[in-house]
């Protein structure tokens, strides 16, 4: 029998959350009160958000407004809204605001605004009501997004409580308890979707949970988190995601 010279080497499935090999790893490092489970407890094995405090991790992204300074003036004719010019385009618009149109003597006024550059450029009337008197104060409302990506993943650490009789793990740091992010290396989660090596890891902004793809085709209420898959496998069952190693 001639001596080996391949190693046959695989993967172990591994349990989510956890490290996944000795890889250089990387982490979050926190201010001087650290980082807290969040209201409701922190889940293992998702991504986080560090909230405005610095100090709380949420599996859901904080929200801003998206865009501010934008307004526009009304005009009536025959007791309709017969256009609406925009007065100021405002800035920082990444998706269309909320026009509301209130007074004037009518009702059943709607219209729509478009925004292009970070500006709104028109305010398209919808339905132009009846019984307008005078023009009615046009609002324009900017709407809330999600803040950014997250800042990482929330890796098994022994956080976790155990709060039922014969209880044997879960996946929840309670609210108010120590926690820590992981913001590279390889770690075991899993995904909604299949996984393939090389995709792109996306993170849901309402509860962290991952679902992987072709980059820059992050499904809608998710957000690309940087990672990406080393090792892939069924929806479900666990796969090893991998972050940056030095920071960008």
């Amino acid at each position: 029998m001639p001596f080996p010279n391949t190693v046959n080497y695989n993967w172990a499935a591994g349990f989510p959350g956890r490290w996944a090999s000795e890889n250089p790893r990387r982490i979050v490092i926190p201010g001087p009160n650290g980082f807290r489970a969040g209201l409701g407890g922190l889940n293992i094995a998702r991504f986080a958000w560090v909230q405005a405090d610095g100090v709380m991790l949420l599996n859901a992204a904080p929200t801003a407004a998206a865009g501010s300074g934008a307004t526009g003036t009304a005009t009536v004719t025959d007791g309709a809204i017969s256009a609406i010019a925009v007065s100021e385009g405002g800035t920082g618009y990444t998706v269309a605001p909320i026009v509301t149109l209130s007074g004037g003597g009518g009702s059943g006024a709607t219209a729509v605004a478009v925004v292009s550059g970070g500006e709104v450029t028109a305010i398209n009337v919808v339905n132009a009501g009846t019984g307008y008197t005078e023009a009615p104060t046009v609002t324009i409302t900017a709407q809330t997004v999600p803040n950014g990506a997250p800042q990482g993943f929330v890796y098994a650490d022994q956080q976790g409580l155990t709060t039922q009789y014969l209880q044997e793990a879960t996946m929840l740091i309670p609210e108010g308890f120590m926690a820590q992010l992981a913001e590279g290396g390889d770690v075991f989660a899993t995904s909604s979707t299949p996984a393939t090596i090389g995709q792109a890891v996306y993170a849901s902004t309402t509860d962290g949970t991952i679902s992987t793809g072709t980059a820059g085709s992050a499904p809608e209420g998710s957000i690309d988190t940087g990672w990406k898959v080393s090792q892939g496998n069924a929806a479900g069952s666990p796969i090893i995601i991998t972050g940056p190693v030095a920071a960008a």
